[in-house]
C-alpha cells in the first residue's frame, strides 16, 4: 500500500517540477536580451547594496567573534574561522542578490527541490 502511495505522489509531482523549471528560465533569457543595459544597471545596484550590507554584517560578526575568541593558534585553526566566514558570506551574498533582482522585476530561474538542499 505504501509503495502505491509513494509512486502516485512521485508521478504527480515530477511533471510539475519539469514545467516549473523551463518557464522562468525562458522568460528570464528573453528579458535579459531585450533590456541588457537595464539588467546590468539593476545588477550593479543590487550588488552595491548587498556589498554594503555584507560589509556592515561582517564588521559586526568580526567584532562579536573577537570578544569570544579562543586561542585558535593553539589548536592549529588560524585560518578556519575566516574561511568559514568567507564561505558563509559568499553564499548569503548570492541569495541576497537574487532576492534583490527579483524585487526589481527580474525573475530568477527556479531550481528543483534536490538542488535547493544545502543552499
Amino acid at each position: 500500500m505504501r509503495v502505491v502511495i509513494v509512486g502516485l505522489v512521485a508521478g504527480l509531482t515530477l511533471p510539475g517540477c519539469a514545467q516549473e523549471q523551463q518557464q522562468p528560465t525562458a522568460q528570464n533569457e528573453a528579458r535579459q536580451g531585450a533590456n541588457a543595459d537595464r539588467y546590468n544597471r539593476d545588477r550593479e545596484i543590487c550588488r552595491s547594496a548587498v556589498n554594503d550590507y555584507m560589509r556592515t554584517r561582517r564588521n559586526t560578526d568580526d567584532s562579536s567573534r573577537e570578544v569570544f575568541a579562543g586561542n585558535y593558534e593553539r589548536y592549529g585553526q588560524t585560518t578556519l574561522p575566516s574561511q568559514m566566514a568567507n564561505y558563509g558570506d559568499s553564499r548569503s551574498a548570492d541569495k541576497l542578490i537574487a532576492n534583490c533582482m527579483e524585487s526589481r522585476g527580474w525573475p530568477q530561474p527556479s531550481k528543483a527541490w534536490w538542488q535547493k538542499i544545502g543552499s
